[in-house]
């Protein structure tokens, strides 16, 4: 029978060393208090993964065994955001090929929001400062690197679709409301970087764009 699920415990694990940084302590109590479950069976750490934060097992693992729940409101998208009345209100001037503008929208005003909610959860997140993915190589690296392939051409795409989204929808959007954004923080820049991440970490439920991650593993 599957291990039953409880809240995540905030005891270190002497035989992994979990829980020795701080941003992971405040990360688990955040958990706790939104309502994540997790199963004793797995812990989070960065040890055994294959980059930052991931989640392991402590032991063998069913088929079909329910690891962690997160509830809906814990979860960041266009409807749980500080500002969701604002985008919902004006959502249709908001409207993308992407259909992620809402969502980017979303993570930008709260990854650069001292008192986020996602605090905690912004605090594991991988350092922006670097981003090894084509998108952000030199023009000269994609060509060395990748010609004769399909990536080539298809990375291309999407730098001109996201600038393009940016400069038309999101950057008037912003200068709209100087109240809540502000051009010269939320750069094009680091909206590039929040595609990124959402085209990596982000599921699609039939409703919403929704992001999930809890770390890069």
């Amino acid at each position: 029978m599957a291990a039953e699920a409880k809240r995540l415990k905030l005891e270190t694990d002497k035989s992994t060393d979990n829980l020795t940084n701080d941003s992971l302590i405040h990360f688990l109590n955040w958990c706790e208090k939104v309502g994540v479950v997790i199963s004793p069976k797995v812990y989070v750490n960065k040890k055994g993964t294959v980059s930052d934060y991931g989640m392991l097992a402590r032991e063998d693992i069913e088929e079909g065994e329910v690891l962690f729940t997160v509830p809906r409101s814990a979860v960041l998208y266009q409807n749980t955001t500080a500002i969701h009345s604002m985008l919902e209100k004006e959502k249709e001037i908001l409207d993308s090929q992407s259909g992620w503008v809402p969502l980017l929208l979303s993570l930008l005003y709260e990854v650069t929001n001292s008192e986020s909610h996602w605090k905690p959860y912004f605090s594991l997140w991988p350092d922006f400062c670097f981003l090894n993915h084509p998108m952000f190589w030199s023009e000269g690296e994609r060509q060395r690197l990748l010609s004769g392939t399909s990536i080539l051409e298809a990375v291309h795409k999407d730098i001109v679709n996201i600038q393009h989204e940016y400069n038309t929808i999101v950057l008037p959007f912003m200068k709209s409301h100087p109240e809540f954004f502000d051009p010269q923080k939320h750069t094009l820049e680091l909206y590039q970087k929040l595609v990124a991440f959402v085209m990596a970490y982000s599921l699609d439920n039939n409703v919403d764009w929704m992001l999930v991650k809890i770390g890069a593993v």
